[in-house]
């Protein structure tokens, strides 16, 4: 498992495509979550589910679920104050 190439390579690469997903499909839509499902799968696969790869991933979609939290004005389902 080549650690440097994923997290100088990928983990960037990836960012900067969900950057552009979210621009062509806009954030917090079906689009996008099903794009960021089926990305990080694919890479997943790539790195044979390396535990460290999926770990990156998880921290990569807690952020992302945060932050569409914040969007949609709900935490865990209840509207925030």
């Amino acid at each position: 498992m080549n650690y440097i190439e994923f997290f100088e390579k990928e983990v960037p690469d990836w960012m900067r495509e969900s950057n552009r997903m979210m621009q062509l499909v806009g954030f917090n839509t079906p689009a996008y979550w099903n794009w960021v499902v089926v990305s990080i799968d694919k890479v997943c696969e790539k790195y044979n589910n390396d535990i460290l790869v999926k770990n990156q991933f998880h921290i990569i979609w807690d952020f992302l679920d945060e932050k569409a939290r914040e969007v949609s004005g709900t935490t865990n389902g209840k509207t925030m104050d």
